[in-house]
């Protein structure tokens, strides 16, 4: 009996398999070469001195510039924090966009929330844009051919896979085993489309990079809070947040509150939980978040 295409099913198994993991290493390899590429590019456009949340853009990308707006929010008393770790807003509407937005969705939320929240604002498309225009951030269109590129030979090899199997469903053969070989590559053609429509976290360029460098070594210099040094403003919560996330908050026990957590719903209702601000934070005899809420009068009120 003549094997169809001239390869027979066990061989054309094999060959599939070879097929699929010649693909999967192809990306791999594309998307290494290409990101190590965008992110030694150097196009720096000249401009200001680097705001605060620029660096934590840099930094963490979009999550850790809605935590420094957080930390700088709590610092400045704009925001709560009680004892279930909810924040809410306590003071005057910021100016700084970001700022704003943060303040605007902090109703009894947590950090995750707020992040989730905010992730989509027009402020952080904003402050990406404006990295993006001056040469900070890696090149989100290479990413996008590249995810594009992977997607394609995905989309071949699946159709090679259906196209071997409708032949051979036809010609009665046994096509077993090639049915779970198409279902994979299916989940993988299913996979790189996901990739593909999702932007991901922007990576900083080599000049975002050596900003960020310069940020953190001035940072730990014995430079006074507030000074500007290599063109970086140092000093206070939301410069510590920028720079190492949340867990660098000045003071310990806000740091904790602030902390995301996984699976954290962020509460919507009201709640009898005590407050803690940066200028009124719990003390050790009354602490926020310890045995589900503070002690005696509260805490911070």
């Amino acid at each position: 009996m003549d094997d169809p295409w001239g390869i027979s099913g066990p061989d054309f198994v094999v060959l599939y398999i070879a097929l699929l993991g010649a693909v999967l290493l192809i990306r791999l390899l594309v998307a290494g070469v290409v990101a190590s590429r965008t992110v030694r590019a150097d196009n720096a456009q000249p401009g200001p001195p680097p705001t605060v949340y620029e660096l934590a853009f840099l930094a963490g990308g979009p999550d850790r510039a809605v935590d420094a707006a957080i930390a700088a929010l709590v610092e400045r008393g704009q925001l709560r924090v009680n004892s279930y770790r909810q924040i809410s807003k306590a003071g005057t509407r910021p100016v700084d966009p970001l700022e704003r937005a943060v303040a605007d969705v902090a109703k009894l939320k947590t950090t995750s929330t707020i992040r989730a929240k905010v992730r989509g604002s027009a402020a952080l498309q904003a402050l990406e844009d404006g990295l993006d225009r001056r040469g900070l951030l890696a090149s989100a269109a290479a990413k996008r051919q590249v995810r594009t590129f992977g997607l394609v030979l995905q989309l071949a090899v699946l159709a090679l896979g259906v196209a071997r199997l409708v032949n051979g469903i036809s010609l009665g053969r046994p096509v077993g085993i090639l049915v779970f070989l198409v279902i994979v590559a299916a989940v993988l053609t299913l996979v790189a489309a996901i990739r593909r429509s999702k932007p991901g976290i922007r990576r900083p360029s080599g000049a975002g990079n050596r900003l960020l460098g310069q940020a953190r070594a001035a940072a730990s210099g014995p430079v006074p809070a507030g000074m500007l040094a290599g063109g970086v403003l140092l000093g206070g919560a939301a410069a510590a947040v920028a720079l190492g996330g949340m867990a660098h908050y000045p003071d310990e026990e806000l740091s904790s509150a602030l902390m995301p957590t996984a699976g954290s719903a962020g509460g919507g209702g009201s709640s009898g939980g005590s407050s803690c601000s940066s200028s009124s934070s719990c003390s050790s005899s009354s602490s926020c978040g310890g045995g589900g809420g503070c002690g005696g009068g509260g805490c911070g009120g």
